[in-house]
């Protein structure tokens, strides 16, 4: 199904023949399918599962991807195998659709059974292809697939095949990425670049979602069981007055006798004793 995206990418970057279009689309494509089957048949490796060809062909990689990815379900009572193996069947089901499509696309526009009109509108003039009436006999099969086959067939196909696959990919990406599996998942689907994602997890040990994340629970419990026996105050600091019960007494606690205070500390000598001594005023 990616092909069909890379080609619609494609053709707004490449102006030209349809087949031009295909090409760019179909060299992309290639590349990313590549790094696909080579991070699968890595993966199949490290978890010593059989089969690992599976990888490289096409409709039957999206099985193996359910292979990779058992040791986790998007539901308990199904496998991820039997759902990849669905997927895979869907997918061969809608290429072979958007396949018959295309050509029919090709053989109408061919034979010039597609005329445009012009709107304008708040984005400016927007051009509307549409089908001619008197459609050549041995073309009404290219007219019928052109008015119902994506819009009333392929539409809802596709949208079964991508829940299904969100499924799947989920289920790896949980296994092989578990920090980053819903971030990765979204990319995929929204992305042509899941081969690259997979390039990118290949040589991670598979795990078990549920076990994993049972694991960091646990782990982070542990950090916190350190850190509360690490605490010198072991609870909040401010509990306790600093000064209560120290054998301190407050400098600023009535230290004169003249004030009703301690005798402890008495008041300083009157710097002018000399000019008249007591209290009085030395200026008197």
């Amino acid at each position: 199904m990616d092909f069909f995206e890379y080609a619609d990418l494609a053709s707004i970057f490449v102006s030209g023949k349809l087949w031009v279009t295909y090409l760019v689309g179909g060299l992309c494509f290639a590349v990313v399918y590549i790094f696909q089957a080579i991070a699968l048949y890595t993966v199949a490796g490290n978890e010593g599962y059989s089969k690992r060809w599976m990888a490289f062909i096409p409709f039957f990689n999206t099985y193996y991807i359910g292979v990779c990815g058992q040791k986790n379900r998007a539901f308990r009572s199904v496998s991820t195998k039997s759902l990849a193996m669905a997927a895979g069947i869907l997918e061969s089901l809608l290429f072979a659709g958007y396949l018959v499509y295309n050509i029919a696309l090709a053989k109408l526009s061919n034979a010039g059974c597609f005329y445009w009109t012009e709107e304008e509108t708040v984005l400016g003039i927007v051009s509307t292809q549409h089908l001619k009436t008197d459609i050549p006999s041995a073309l009404a099969w290219a007219a019928w697939c052109y008015k119902f086959l994506y819009d009333y067939i392929l539409v809802w196909f596709n949208l079964v095949y991508l829940f299904m696959e969100v499924l799947v990919l989920s289920a790896f990406f949980q296994t092989y990425a578990s920090r980053r599996y819903f971030l990765f998942t979204i990319t995929s689907v929204f992305f042509p670049i899941q081969g690259i994602l997979f390039f990118a997890v290949r040589n991670n040990r598979g795990m078990n979602y549920r076990e994993y994340m049972y694991r960091e629970q646990e782990r982070q419990y542990d950090m916190y069981r350190r850190y509360r026996q690490q605490n010198p105050y072991n609870g909040n600091p401010y509990d306790n007055n600093a000064y209560n019960n120290s054998g301190y007494n407050n400098p600023y606690d009535n230290s004169y006798p003249r004030s009703g205070g301690s005798n402890n500390n008495p008041p300083p000598e009157d710097p002018f004793s000399g000019m008249g001594g007591g209290n009085d005023d030395p200026f008197n």
